[in-house]
């Protein structure tokens, strides 16, 4: 007898991750790629941090459980960053630490929306926010962005969505695409949800990895929205799984009572490093600076290789690239680029199932020197095949 199973676990593979783990295998063998497919950076968190960290085991070897909601001084710490980088007052009583920001988007759609709600997200986005919704028995509303809307939801867009909807994502510098949505757009958009009664969700967890425009936070222009951030990203903690969510006042008593039953508390080793990383922002903005140096070597050597449609690559450490003049299946492109030319990218049906077969994500979060390599390898790669498959379409 075959026992049931639910509908909502049933939700589709992330690629990325597939991809990723199909890179680690090649390079175990000795595989010669140069990443351009993993979200992460290059970087560890700055070693004060970390010595600060080995410090609190040897004072204290007996970690034990934090609050649920992570510990008062690194929830402090967090709303001084806000007041004094964004110019915005929250109360450490708003944020809640997560082990990384998932755990967050888990308690805030518990907290904010019920079964059968519906959430918009605005594609090419994030894989993991659809299969996060329908998991929670969420519904989707898809609105579709474009290279003329910056890859950023327009209040037009909004306003003509095909449905009606409850929430939606919002992710600004974006994954995939890098870019940034417009302030003014993004105030009258959370405005126009106010009076909607439309939930935002900002994932905020590229900020500060911005090249020109600051990125600013939801929090500015509402008080009703729900603003994720991570440590894996600008503050460079990807594998200490710490994240956090500032929640309105009236969602607070959900999301500790969501915390202790969920996930007890998070990390608490990480939240030492966490607690500590702020007194090297200086450091960290450095990392940015290296970003920004593979930004411009990837902005002036693709097209060049032949890749001449980029995203416009504001922030984060993405260029979302059309491929439509070598390819109709972006998957089988990048399964050729990193078997024969060495290079690793993610396939674009990650981020949009309806057009994503167009696209591909690079990644800079590398060295600069792999940056210069990898746009050399592309381009003896397309050259190659100018006469074949590639460019013919054939894959």
């Amino acid at each position: 007898m075959t026992l049931k199973t639910s509908q909502r676990s049933d939700i589709q593979t992330f690629r990325a991750l597939d991809n990723l783990r199909n890179v680690n295998e090649k390079i175990a063998q000795g595989a010669d790629i140069i990443r351009l497919e993993a979200g992460q950076p290059c970087f560890g968190a700055p070693q004060a941090a970390l010595d600060y960290a080995a410090q609190c085991l040897i004072d204290n070897p007996v970690q034990g459980y934090t609050d649920a909601l992570g510990m008062l001084a690194l929830r402090q710490r967090i709303a001084a960053y806000y007041q004094d980088y964004y110019g915005v007052s929250i109360a450490a009583e708003q944020i809640s630490i997560t082990a990384g920001s998932s755990p967050a988007f888990i308690m805030s759609f518990l907290s904010a929306f019920d079964a059968g709600d519906k959430i918009a997200l605005c594609t090419p986005t994030y894989a993991a926010y659809k299969n996060i919704v329908k998991s929670m028995d969420l519904d989707i509303v898809e609105i579709q962005t474009n290279v003329q809307t910056n890859f950023q939801p327009t209040l037009e867009l909004l306003k003509n969505a095909s449905e009606k909807f409850d929430g939606i994502i919002i992710n600004s510098p974006s994954n995939p695409t890098g870019t940034i949505i417009d302030e003014a757009e993004f105030e009258r958009i959370c405005n126009w949800c106010d009076e909607q009664g439309i939930r935002i969700i900002s994932d905020e967890a590229y900020h500060r990895i911005t090249y020109g425009t600051k990125a600013q936070t939801a929090l500015k222009y509402s008080g009703n929205v729900i603003v994720m951030n991570t440590f894996s990203k600008f503050f460079a903690m990807t594998g200490w799984r710490l994240g956090w969510v500032i929640s309105p006042p009236d969602m607070m008593e959900r999301m500790k009572k969501l915390a202790e039953s969920l996930f007890v508390a998070p990390p608490t080793i990480s939240q030492h490093v966490a607690y500590k990383i702020f007194d090297h922002l200086d450091e960290l903005d450095g990392y940015v600076a290296s970003y920004k140096e593979n930004h411009d070597i990837l902005r002036d050597m693709l097209p060049d290789a032949g890749l001449t449609k980029l995203s416009k690559g504001d922030g984060a450490f993405y260029f979302y690239v059309d491929v439509s003049d070598y390819t109709d299946n972006s998957e089988d492109f990048c399964r050729r680029l990193v078997e024969e030319a060495g290079v690793s990218a993610t396939a674009g049906l990650d981020f949009d199932c309806k057009r994503g077969h167009q696209f591909i994500r690079m990644s800079y979060a590398g060295s600069a020197e792999n940056m210069r390599e990898a746009c050399q390898r592309i381009k003896n790669w397309l050259r190659a095949n100018e006469a074949g498959a590639v460019n013919s379409k054939a894959v």
